[in-house]
Formats: structure tokens, sequence, C-alpha cells
């Protein structure tokens, strides 16, 4: 009996053995495998554009020469995420560092360094000279933004910054956005030497940036009640996608393709049983104002009833329609001039959509 119950134990213990053998190959290939693919992805999301073919290597320097001259520029730039291009040979050398955006200054720094020769040979007048050479001088200049149009500086970014499938879709259109055809470039938002926040760049905390430009929202969030960008709750980009979205008003597609309001409140999305039109044929501004209002729960209007009965009057309707005004009219027995009846949303509390009644009372 003892021999048999040895026996089991043992089988037992190479079966387990077996097991572990086949197993750890098997689940280490699935970790490296996985892990591969990770990196894989990782690298594909932060590979480099290619190299533009017109540009030149032997016109191209380093930013170490640039620094020589430029200190606090280039101490300001070794704080910023453009750093992580200086000395990457992953980018092109077209896309590292201050040459990046300022072309290659090879000429730029033969010529000043021939000027500061002549100084210090003692020769002063030549150099006087040197400079006031117009044909030399312009052809050392390196790309200088504040001489450029909106449209020449975004481009410039816009070079490596540009959306691309799988790399960076934030800026998939921002040549057809509200902001490009206004005439705002990204030197207008962004600093690349000295930003007032390390984080994207900015030149002003949001929403202090948009205000800049957007007085009337502004306006809009001091009123009573508001969404709460103000308190640093929600960000103006929350909603709207600064870089040009496909909807109106730059607004940023929510799950599913739904508005940007459904990515907060959730719970008004639906689908329902019965929909409230409104909700779906002209969304939720038909009745609520996106940035603030001097209504509670954020309404175009004061009252409820007045809000509803733009809808549900009793107004003549297009003729061959049962119903009267745009939506179904009234019951005879809501008589407005009561209490009971002149705050809709006591009974059919469910407006935004119902799955049990097709009055929205539950």
């Amino acid at each position: 009996m003892r021999t048999l119950r040895l026996s089991k134990i043992v089988l037992v213990g190479i079966f387990c053995l077996c097991a572990v053998v086949v197993f750890v190959p098997t689940g280490m290939k699935s970790v490296n495998m996985a892990s591969s693919e990770k990196q894989s992805k990782a690298d594909k999301l932060v590979k480099p554009h290619k190299a533009d073919p017109k540009a030149d290597p032997n016109d191209y320097v380093g930013s170490d020469s640039c620094a020589t001259c430029h200190n606090n520029e280039a101490a300001h730039f070794s704080i910023t995420a453009h750093r992580k291009t200086m000395n990457d040979e992953s980018f092109p050398f077209d896309q590292r560092g201050c040459e990046a955006c300022h072309g290659g200054a090879k000429k730029h720094v033969e010529f000043h360094k021939a000027a500061a020769q002549l100084y210090e040979d003692g020769k002063p007048e030549e150099a006087e000279d040197l400079y006031a050479d117009k044909e030399k001088a312009d052809a050392a200049k390196v790309r200088y933004f504040k001489s450029l149009s909106s449209a020449e500086a975004t481009a410039v970014c816009l070079k490596c910054h540009e959306g691309e499938q799988g790399r960076s879709e934030e800026r998939f259109n921002f040549r057809r956005s509200e902001h490009h055809k206004q005439g705002v470039s990204c030197l207008d938002c962004h600093a690349s030497h000295s930003p007032k926040r390390a984080e994207f760049l900015l030149k002003d905390t949001q929403p202090n940036l948009c205000y800049s430009c957007h007085s009337e929202q502004k306006s809009s969030f001091s009123r009573p009640f508001h969404h709460k960008v103000p308190e640093g709750t929600m960000k103006c980009t929350d909603c709207h996608n600064q870089h040009g979205g496909f909807l109106n008003k730059q607004l940023r597609s929510g799950i599913g393709a739904d508005v940007a309001c459904l990515k907060c409140h959730s719970d008004k999305s639906g689908p329902f049983v019965f929909e409230h039109a409104p909700v779906r044929v002209e969304g939720c501004v038909s009745c609520h104002t996106p940035h603030g209002s001097n209504n509670a729960k954020m309404l175009t209007r004061s009252s409820v009833k007045f809000l509803c009965l733009e809808c549900h009057s009793n107004a003549p309707t297009l003729p061959g329609q049962e119903s009267t005004g745009t939506g179904p009219t009234t019951p005879s027995f809501h008589n407005l001039a009561l209490p009971r009846f002149q705050n809709c949303t006591v009974c059919h509390s469910k407006i935004h959509g119902s799955n049990t009644s097709k009055v929205y009372f539950r």
C-alpha cells in the first residue's frame, strides 16, 4: 500500500515537472513577443520624419556651435522637450537641435567667426566692412521667425509635428483649422526657447492663453453657472482640438463619435428606447449653453417651462402634420397657470431619453 502511494507521488511530481518545463519556454516566448511588439509600436510612434531631400548635410554644424554665442537661448532650450533631438543620431540631420527650426547654420557660423577673428587681429574696420556687406550678411542669415508670415512659421513646425497615422494624430487637420485660417501660427501659443509651461511649450497656462483671443468665452465663464474651466478642473482643450478637428467648433469627438459632452456626461449618451429628438438632432446646445449661463444647469432659458414650450407649443405647424409646433403638443389638462404644471421636469424627469416611458416619466 505504501509502495503504491509512493508511486503515485512520484508520477504526480514527474507530471508537474514536465508541465513546468514545457510552459516556461512557451510563456517566456509569449512575454518576449509581447514586449517586442510593444517596443516596435513605441519605436513607430517616435520614429522621426525623413530628412528633407533639398537639405545639404554640409550646411549643418550642430547645436554646440550655436551655444557658443547664444548662451541664454541654449540654456532655455536644454530644459524643453526639443532637447531630445540635439545629439540623437536617430533623427535626420535637419531635425536636430537649433538647426531643425532655424536651418543649416554653417554660413552663419563662418561669417561671424570671420568677423570675430578680424576684431581679435586688431582689424575693426575690416570687420565693420564685412558686416556692412549686405550680400554676405544676407547669405549668412539663418531662419528668423519674426520675419516669417504665420503660414511660413507654421510650415516649419509642421515639418516635424504634422499629424501622421500611428505617430501624432492630434495635428492631422491643422491646415484646415479655424486657427490656421485666421492667421494664427504655432508661435502665437507656443514658445520654443522660454515657455511659461514646459509641457507643450505653452506661452501661458490654460485658460488664460485661450482668453487672449477668445474674450467672449472669458465673459461666459464668469457667469454664475459654468463649466469649471476657471477653477482648473477642466481645460478648453478637453472639449476642443486647438489644432483643428473634423467637427463643428473644432470639437473633439467622444466615444463612438458622439459629441464632446458625452465624454463626461455619459449617463445622457443612450441609446434609449425612447429618444428625445432634440438631443439626437440638434445636440446638447439646443437646451444648454456650453461655456456658461446665468441660468441653472446652464440652460438657455431662465425657466424650464419656457424652454420646453419652444417646441411643445400649440402654435400652427406644417400642413399634413398631426401635432402642432415643432414637437408633440401639450395635453389639454396642462394648465400652465397652475404651479404643478409650471416645472415640466417634475414629471418628465428623464428628458434626455428613457427606456421605460415614451413621455420620459422614468
